[in-house]
């Protein structure tokens, strides 16, 4: 298993920050777990969280949403300044890493669940804004990868200012074009019309990645139906003055809750790709199972 495919989300007895080297950022990308509990409005078929609980999600009562600021702070800066030196490439789970990956690219808001659940969200975000300033090179971004559902709450907005200010992108999910694939992915009960609302929302008031998982169900690819909904999706985001910077297209890479839900081809990848580009227009990235 490479260090893309495997993506532990806890370092040296840290319980916020830990580093991985990510396919999608191109290097080091130090990721800020808000959700250590798991909490989460999707429950996703492809999510790698729910595999290695064997697709079984916590109640709700489980959830513990407080965290301690000062300390995801602290541990952010030991892990910064771990990636920065090159010390963490001294660890056993590094060491094999190559030298055009060994970069700091982005602090992520990512983790166990939802990072805009979170009650903390905003303050988390002015916090990380000032460790990056302070101590990450000037190219570094601060990352939100979020499902897009509470993009509207007047706080996660502002929050997403601060971070638009920070050289930040919001990477968003938009796994669907039709209502009943999205109800199938994702189940979740957030009406998809939110979501995709949310999306155009933000996209005009700043430039937004969007990320989108394509897989295979019971051994099925998405039909050509589908990919045209989900195409035309993306065109009334840009048809409606928002910026789309460019579209993330990735399948499963790890163990999923469901054994029915498994990766598609290359050569299936590269077609859904093509097909993106021609009838959008917008830059695509590819990313595969392994």
């Amino acid at each position: 298993m490479t260090l893309t495919q495997h993506h532990p989300r806890s370092f040296r007895e840290r319980k916020y920050v830990y580093p991985v080297v990510s396919r999608r950022s191109g290097g080091v990308s130090v990721g800020v777990n808000l959700t250590p509990a798991g909490w989460c409005n999707f429950v996703c078929v492809y999510c790698q969280i729910l595999g290695e609980r064997e697709g079984r999600p916590k109640e709700s009562g489980q959830h513990d949403l407080q965290i301690d600021i000062r300390q995801l702070e602290s541990e952010l800066r030991e892990i910064v300044v771990l990636a920065t030196s090159g010390e963490l490439f001294q660890d056993d789970l590094f060491r094999q890493t190559s030298p055009d990956k060994r970069a700091l690219r982005d602090i992520a808001f990512s983790g166990n669940g939802e990072p805009t659940l979170s009650p903390q969200f905003p303050e988390a975000v002015r916090r990380v804004a000032a460790v990056r300033a302070e101590c990450c090179p000037p190219s570094t971004k601060i990352v939100l990868i979020t499902n897009g559902t509470r993009l509207d709450v007047p706080t996660v907005r502002e929050a997403c200012r601060v971070l638009h200010e920070n050289n930040g992108e919001i990477w968003a999910k938009l796994d669907a074009g039709t209502e009943e694939h999205f109800r199938t992915v994702s189940r979740s009960a957030v009406p998809f019309e939110r979501i995709l609302s949310n999306l155009a929302s933000s996209a005009r008031e700043f430039p937004i990645v969007v990320q989108s998982c394509f897989l295979s169900l019971h051994g099925i690819a998405p039909s050509l139906e589908e990919l045209r909904t989900y195409t035309a999706r993306l065109r009334e985001i840009t048809d409606g003055g928002g910026e789309v910077q460019r579209v993330q297209l990735y399948t499963v890479a790890r163990k999923t809750p469901e054994p029915w839900a498994q990766p598609l081809s290359d050569e299936q990848m590269n077609e859904i790709a093509e097909t993106v580009r021609r009838e959008t227009g917008l830059i695509v990235e590819t990313f595969y199972s392994r």
